[in-house]
């Protein structure tokens, strides 16, 4: 993709100020997610506000409310946390891992899912290329994605 280098480092650069905020919990970036051959048997959860989710989720993903209320059927999956950037997946995924879940952040949240070239999906389930963000700070979305605030 032309230019990827560039939204990789502007999206790089906003993800570690996440985990300078959450540095002692597992992250998994992306393509790290991508390659496993058990993607299938892990839960998703998004931790967006449903404004966000309204826009567009990763495939497969709950929310947080959805998750919350059947958490006891996850207690021997591994659990990937996104938001926008991975500040609030990485708190939630450090409070998910003190109550003893093998939950992973998603490094880079749907800013680097969108950098991979992957799929969103409205609530619907029809694909989209819109992906909330909360500014133009966030709004580092590679060509082929709309930004929606």
């Amino acid at each position: 993709m032309r230019g990827k280098p560039v939204y990789a480092r502007r999206i790089e650069k906003l993800a570690n100020a996440c985990f300078l905020a959450s540095p002692n919990i597992p992250w998994i970036s992306a393509s790290q997610f991508l390659d496993r051959n058990d993607q299938e048997e892990w839960a998703i959860v998004d931790v967006r506000s449903p404004r966000e989710r309204a826009v567009s989720v990763i495939p497969g993903s709950k929310s947080l409310e959805d998750f919350e209320a059947q958490r006891e059927k996850f207690t021997d999956t591994p659990i990937l946390v996104y938001c926008t950037v991975g500040c609030r997946s990485g708190a939630y995924t450090q409070k998910l891992r003190e109550q003893g879940f093998d939950a992973f952040n998603l490094r880079g949240g749907v800013l680097a899912w969108a950098l991979q070239g992957k799929e969103f999906v409205t609530t619907n389930g029809r694909s989209t290329r819109d992906v909330h963000v909360h500014g133009a700070r966030q709004g580092v979305l590679p060509p082929g994605y709309k930004a929606v605030r």
